[in-house]
């Protein structure tokens, strides 16, 4: 689907929120609101509402020319159409890659490939996928979208850094072979502060006995 689920919206623009990339290329555009919420909290957060005043740099590569809309031409600096292995080489070097709930698509032969042409391209690589990946065809007479592959945090495991989250229902990744996960990153997604949000949420629901 040229969308998703919006239950990893939270983790992964925090995650982009903290990192404030200068730049960065969203591999699978889909609709497009991951450029749209990237330019969000990396410009607009900083009062650069304006066009003319935008900072960040936005590339994004579909595979599916048919997914093109106006927010294409709204969010992103580029967006270049093909297949992700061939189209990355030809831009430039970012300081995030992500990949939103597109890993499912690959085969486990191309995902590695891609992943190590990411770490190669980018100081980190933003990745999530469903926990469990239910059967899905072609959508829109796009081949692209069926579902091929599973994934968890151990087929990650030989990237130096790695930075693990959890929405229940997703894995979410941030992956790095040049640099180490930054303090203010890690330190709002450990075990520990994900069992205090939950709580916490909890304990402020507990009175309006919503269930």
């Amino acid at each position: 689907m040229p969308t998703s689920a919006p239950r990893t919206l939270a983790s992964v623009h925090d995650i982009l929120h903290r990192l404030q990339p200068a730049s960065l290329i969203d591999i699978g555009v889909g609709h497009g609101k991951t450029g749209v919420l990237a330019r969000e909290f990396t410009d607009v957060w900083h009062k650069r509402y304006a066009r003319s005043e935008w900072k960040t740099r936005i590339y994004g590569v579909e595979v599916f020319e048919q997914y093109r809309n106006p927010l294409w031409d709204y969010a992103y600096d580029e967006v270049r159409v093909g297949d992700a292995l061939q189209v990355l080489p030809e831009l430039p070097d970012v300081d995030v890659i992500a990949a939103l709930d597109v890993w499912e698509h690959f085969s486990p032969e191309y995902a590695t490939a891609l992943l190590d042409l990411c770490l190669k391209k980018a100081d980190f690589v933003l990745i999530c996928t469903p926990i469990v990946v239910r059967e899905q065809g072609d959508v829109f007479g796009n081949e692209w979208e069926r579902h091929v592959s599973r994934w968890t945090p151990r087929d990650f495991t030989g990237v130096k850094h790695r930075l693990v989250a959890c929405t229940g229902y997703d894995w979410v990744l941030l992956l790095s072979d040049r640099k180490p996960i930054p303090y203010e990153v890690w330190r709002l997604h450990r075990r520990w502060e994900h069992w205090v949000r939950g709580w916490r949420a909890f304990t402020h629901l507990l009175p309006h006995k919503n269930w």
